[in-house]
């Protein structure tokens, strides 16, 4: 591995690093707040949190990591055109071609990373999240309707679901209105 490469590897390694890190924290937490209804006020053990969190995880890092990957280029160069190091490189001799031949095989290398990734692990992952969740809701059913919102009840067995407005409801006489 020659020089230049080592070079251009170790300053595309730190903003993959925070770009992945930031993008897939903002992701998470985004698709972990939508589904907080799920979880919150049944009393469920930490266990099954812990569980619901890691098999949420995969679909985030789906969608992150080829973000981070954007970003840690995007920044790079624009990085290295500010310091006038691929006018430098350019002036010294060096090929264009060589000077993106390491960020290019890393990113093949990654789409065939992400392709194993997206064909084994993420549907794998998803399956469980939703048996998960449908345990949940099936051992732990908590309903509550809101008011102008459309509510969706699930049933028993699954294959459909009813929805449920009401404009107001009147909690004394547990009664709804249109």
């Amino acid at each position: 591995m020659t020089i230049i490469t080592k070079h251009l590897i170790k300053a595309h390694l730190g903003p993959f690093l925070f770009a992945f890190s930031a993008l897939t924290g903002l992701l998470f937490l985004n698709a972990i707040a939508q589904r907080m209804e799920n979880l919150v006020g049944k009393g469920l053990p930490w266990s099954i949190i812990g569980e619901f969190l890691i098999l949420s995880l995969p679909h985030t890092v789906a969608l992150t990591l080829p973000m981070s990957i954007l970003v840690a280029l995007l920044y790079t160069f624009s990085e290295m055109t500010a310091a006038n190091e691929l006018t430098a490189m350019s002036a010294g001799g060096i090929r264009p071609l060589r000077i993106l031949m390491p960020p290019l095989v890393l990113g093949v290398g990654m789409a065939g990373v992400m392709l194993l990734f997206n064909d084994r692990i993420l549907p794998s992952a998803n399956h469980q999240l939703k048996n998960l969740v449908v345990d949940i809701s099936e051992t732990s059913p908590t309903f509550e309707l809101r008011e102008s919102v459309i509510n969706r009840i699930h049933t028993q067995d699954r294959s459909r679901n009813i929805y449920l407005q009401a404009s107001s409801i009147d909690r004394a006489t547990n009664s709804l209105e249109e």
